[in-house]
């Protein structure tokens, strides 16, 4: 028996209304999953960062090794943090680690393995590590001021800081002065948005001046790139850190207010360090500001060995048999 025309067309109404949300849950259950899947960026909220920083401690070697000089003052933290797992990068596993781990981000490991001067690959590893393991960073030229390293963040700041950085200058200076934090010792949770960003605004450089110069990314030059604090070192770091607090609070931070600190100053979840923490000889004190001033956690010996016409250690040539 045939449906009257106003139920056939009540019925069809159903059926496209049905079918729609269906497509839209199989839209969201699946095709959004499988997105998060296979392209995970960096994670904005803050359940998804972990509550302690992982026991983990990075460096970078060059062509060269390490030196008897960078063992001892490596050693004085490696050694007096047993619990910490130290590794040592090199070129090559520095490659293999990028080229793995950061499959789902081209742009990242294009650039990355592109890179011809030594120094943009050293920053710019610094901060992928801490992104997706976490832990300290120090170049090879910074010692440990006996301070266990499990005490480095004061107890309460440790579950809500994400990273620990320190002003390199604060204090002491001309004013004004353009602020930084020291890149030698970065301190990370994985997964903070804040240092993914400090990665994208290097990609967004390297677009800029690789289209500005006609140029790819392995032709580029120390010259095209400009000053190396401010392309891949601490002015990035910095600024790249601060730009992604400001998209979070949809607010413009002044720094102002972080002038001069004294003591450990969290900003959400950046725990900022006091000059003297990270970069003592970077800054002078006042006698009544000394008093009040927490002890050096590390020295950095400025051994400086990117700072030559190439930009970092030259690889070895290998000689023909």
């Amino acid at each position: 028996m045939p449906r009257p025309p106003q139920l056939a067309k009540i019925f069809n109404y159903y059926t496209l209304i049905a079918l729609c949300v269906i497509g839209l849950m199989y839209h969201f259950l699946f095709i959004q999953n499988d997105f998060t899947v296979r392209l995970p960026g960096p994670l904005r909220t803050p359940q998804h960062i972990s509550k302690e920083f992982p026991k983990l401690l990075w460096y970078k070697l060059g062509p060269k090794g390490l030196s008897d000089e960078a063992r001892e003052w490596t050693d004085t933290c490696i050694k007096n943090n047993p619990e910490y797992k130290a590794t040592f990068m090199t070129d090559e596993s520095g490659d293999e680690y990028v080229r793995k781990t950061f499959a789902f981000r081209p742009d990242i490991v294009d650039t990355y393995l592109s890179f011809p001067v030594p120094i943009y690959k050293a920053d710019m590893l610094r901060y992928l590590l801490l992104w997706d393991q976490g832990g300290i960073w120090s170049d090879l030229d910074v010692s440990c001021e006996g301070i266990p390293i499990d005490e480095w963040v004061p107890s309460e700041y440790q579950q809500n800081a994400s990273i620990v950085a320190g002003w390199e200058f604060d204090a002491g200076w001309p004013e004004p002065f353009p602020r930084q934090f020291a890149s030698w010792t970065i301190m990370a949770k994985p997964r903070s948005p804040h240092m993914m960003n400090v990665v994208d605004e290097i990609l967004e450089e390297v677009r800029k001046k690789t289209t500005e110069h006609n140029v790819t990314v392995s032709s580029i030059t120390l010259e095209m790139m400009g000053d190396v604090v401010d392309f891949t070192g601490p002015r990035r770091l910095t600024n790249g850190v601060f730009h992604s607090l400001e998209k979070e609070l949809n607010a413009t931070i002044d720094l102002t207010e972080l002038q001069g600190i004294v003591q450990p100053v969290l900003v959400e979840d950046v725990l900022i360090m006091p000059g003297p923490s990270f970069a003592a000889s970077s800054n002078t004190y006042t006698p009544k500001q000394e008093a009040l001033l927490p002890p050096p956690l590390v020295t950095h010996h400025y051994a400086g060995s990117w700072k030559n016409d190439k930009g970092g250690e030259a690889k070895r040539k290998r000689r023909r048999r």
